[in-house]
């Protein structure tokens, strides 16, 4: 399989090269202390049914394995003999390789700039200028086993009630110095509830993104 590369970009967003997708994801030492990979564009989708319900993945990754999230996620691809892939055509190649499903008319709800290392495996991380894309699909989905361990469909309330629970769990942990994982390998293994993501500073961003995809549901809902 021919080898891509993703995106990497200031912290103006502007496209600044294309890297190693494994590289930029890297915690490496720096002058001044750990560097959390290289910025770049990452994508996450997010497809909603009739009842207002989003479809949530249990990722199956290198980088934050096992975390939940939201429908998929992926970056642009920059193969050496094509152009690099508009965020859109990311976002369709993302449904159909990872759900079986051919999406064609995807609307970008946020995009937002953040970085956090996994805490599950800290050679890893994320630092990422992210979009979020949001469309309608109330049909089957068809999971990639290679890409995730378990598919659902999930209420805005409960994941954003859980995240926000979670978020301040968090908090609480930190401010005792005892260090911030709410979503430890034992919860995982005890529970098959949910954990919809890992550190307080992507819980933060998973309830930013929820708001604006419900700000989407209620745009398209006559």
């Amino acid at each position: 399989m021919e080898r891509y590369k993703i995106p990497l970009v200031n912290g103006s967003g502007r496209t600044i090269g294309y890297g190693d997708r494994w590289w930029a994801h890297g915690v490496r030492d720096g002058p001044d202390g750990l560097i959390l990979g290289e910025k770049h564009v990452g994508i996450t989708i997010a497809c909603l049914d009739d009842d207002r319900r989003i479809l949530v993945q249990h990722r199956r990754h290198r980088v934050f394995d096992k975390v939940w999230s939201l429908s998929g996620d992926t970056h642009p691809r920059k193969y050496d003999t094509r152009k690099v892939e508009t965020v859109s055509e990311a976002a369709r190649r993302c449904a159909k390789e990872d759900l079986g499903v051919v999406i064609k008319r995807w609307r970008k709800t946020v995009c937002l700039s953040y970085s956090a290392r996994d805490p599950r495996d800290p050679r890893y991380c994320e630092n990422e200028l992210l979009h979020i894309l949001a469309a309608k699909h109330g049909g089957l989905v068809h999971m990639n086993k290679k890409n995730a361990y378990e598919l659902r469909w999930a209420k805005f309330s409960e994941i954003l009630r859980d995240s926000q629970k979670d978020l301040k769990r968090s908090q609480m942990i930190a401010n005792t110095h005892l260090g911030s994982t709410p979503c430890s390998h034992s919860r995982l293994k005890r529970s098959k509830k949910p954990c919809w993501a890992t550190r307080s500073v992507i819980r933060l961003i998973l309830i930013t993104i929820l708001i604006s995809i419900r700000r989407f549901v209620d745009l398209e809902t006559p």
